[in-house]
């Protein structure tokens, strides 16, 4: 079976070892019709590797349907799953909505089941192949318990991890350049990085990820006052360096260590109890407040992201006297497709 153009994924274009071990994965995943679990990052191309594992399989000529688990038991929802028998269906963000997905994907199987009782079992051929896609890993998925074994036992549901850019940095120049010729086909001019622009696009570590390198090179381009992107046009918007480094390069004990040090300092002379739990309620209330900001107040991406469960999250709020009102799920704000 032949392939689609790789232009047609831009997550697949590159050759660094992380690229071309995922191109080989993706072409393997196409080949097979067992569930698959795309791991990624926010950004790294999830989605659009689902679509292309599905134009490259025997199921292209079927549907591709994709939903949110969030909102998995919605009308709305139900009725793509439904047109998806045949086809493809991706499962965007794994984690925030499990319990749901669990009883969609259970009543639509038996639903299923009993429309073919008077006629005919349904074929493996007829069920939609399943693609789901999570930020967090699996292990930390499951020993978390926000999302079930139940779930997963459901289907044998295989792994494919999808690396953030920054593990495939060398890649950068050509996928900035297949982004500056998809804008150029639409402006009808053709725009080029100065070396100086395309040393600061390296130099960067794109927590954001293929998502975020597309944002910054077409806004970039179109500063641009000529056919050239100058190093000024990528730092008008590219964030300052030291503002976005990523989190594994951050000595985060280094800068704890020089706060208590100057606390200590300003402590000496006056008797000190309780400074452990005085230290850690510091540390642990701001780092939730932030954590449920992230999450829209959402306790279960929340306890995913801390990599506890949320009857841990629960009881650390009340502890910390932070609020435990989680929004409903549809006043939630909708998050950046990947």
């Amino acid at each position: 079976m032949k392939s689609p153009n790789l232009s047609l994924c831009i997550a697949l274009v590159g050759e660094e070892p992380a690229t071309r071990l995922l191109r080989e994965q993706v072409a393997e995943a196409a080949q097979v019709e067992t569930p698959l679990l795309l791991e990624g990052e926010r950004g790294s191309g999830r989605e659009h590797i689902g679509r292309y594992i599905h134009t490259s399989s025997a199921r292209r000529a079927g549907a591709f349907i994709r939903i949110d688990a969030e909102y998995a038991d919605s009308e709305r929802a139900i009725g793509k799953l439904r047109r998806a028998h045949g086809g493809t269906l991706l499962v965007k963000d794994l984690p925030y909505g499990s319990a749901r997905l669990r009883r969609v994907l259970q009543g639509l199987l038996e639903r299923r089941e009993q429309e073919h009782v008077t006629d005919r079992p349904e074929t493996e051929a007829e069920r939609p192949r399943l693609l789901l896609t999570s930020d967090v890993e699996l292990p930390r998925l499951l020993e978390s318990g926000v999302v079930a074994a139940e779930l997963l036992g459901l289907h044998q549901v295989t792994r494919l991890r999808v690396p953030p850019l920054r593990e495939r940095s060398g890649d950068v120049p050509v996928l900035a350049g297949h982004f500056l010729t998809l804008l150029g086909d639409q402006l009808g001019q053709t725009r080029t990085l100065c070396t100086r622009a395309m040393d600061q696009l390296l130099r960067y570590s794109w927590p954001g990820n293929l998502a975020e390198l597309r944002d910054v090179v077409n806004r970039s381009a179109l500063r641009s006052r000529g056919t050239t992107i100058e190093l000024s046009d990528v730092e008008s918007v590219l964030p300052p360096l030291q503002e976005r480094v990523p989190l594994e390069q951050l000595s985060l004990e280094e800068t704890v260590r020089v706060k208590l040090r100057a606390l200590l300092q300003r402590l000496d002379g006056y008797p000190i109890a309780d400074l452990y739990e005085e230290v850690l309620s510091h540390v642990e209330r701001p780092l939730l407040k932030e954590v449920l900001f992230r999450t829209s107040g959402n306790q279960l991406r929340a306890a995913a992201m801390l990599g506890i469960n949320r009857n841990t999250l629960r009881k650390k709020l009340r502890e910390r006297g932070i609020d435990c009102g989680e929004p409903d799920a549809a006043a939630l704000p909708s998050r950046t497709p990947t």
